[in-house]
């Protein structure tokens, strides 16, 4: 299971998740650190998370992807079983305020890439602030997956965001204790 606590994080910043991890590259994300009172989902496992949004862009442009190829890689396909993860509006300081949205999960298979998929996982905060739709403090959400077997990759893409178009393009994406298997 990735975890990503084993890495040291300053207070407030993200910094690149190293690649490989567990015989993954997992792009466009960085791994941070969780503060109370300040970070608004909160990992599954403490004390970190990764996320997209403050390095790569969710909405629109580059795709955060978990995948297979990199040089050397060993890694004929993996298995995605499952994930938790959660959704933030951005500001420049960190994430602040957990808010709802729809993320579509889409693997290619290895050796062909076809297309598996997509599946949509739903991420409605908790405790949200009466009609904003916005939590100060949200845990993440637990999504599990049958189908997304034998991949080479696969990408996130929040489809739905609980913020006006306009602000879509400031939702950050978090994962936490994905758990996954490799095939050499």
């Amino acid at each position: 299971m990735a975890q990503f606590d084993e890495f040291p994080t300053p207070l407030l910043v993200t910094s690149p998740l190293p690649t490989p991890y567990q015989s993954l590259r997992i792009g466009t994300f960085s791994v941070g650190p969780s503060q109370p009172n300040v970070v608004s989902v909160l990992p599954h496992s403490s004390p970190n998370w990764v996320s997209s949004g403050l390095r790569g862009q969710t909405v629109g442009g580059e795709l955060p992807t978990i995948d297979i190829v990199y040089p050397g890689s060993t890694v004929k396909s993996f298995d995605l079983q499952s994930l938790y993860f959660g959704c933030a509006v951005y500001s420049q300081v960190t994430a602040s305020g957990a808010i709802g949205c729809t993320v579509q999960v889409t693997g290619k298979k290895a050796g062909t890439g076809a297309t598996v998929g997509p599946e949509l996982i739903n991420f409605a905060p908790a405790n949200s602030v009466a009609g904003t739709g916005v939590s100060l403090q949200s845990p993440m959400a637990f999504a599990s997956f049958s189908d997304l077997k034998g991949l080479s990759s696969v990408t996130f893409q929040i489809v739905l965001a609980t913020l006006p178009a306009a602000q879509q393009q400031s939702t950050v994406f978090f994962i936490d204790d994905v758990v996954h298997t490799n095939h050499e």
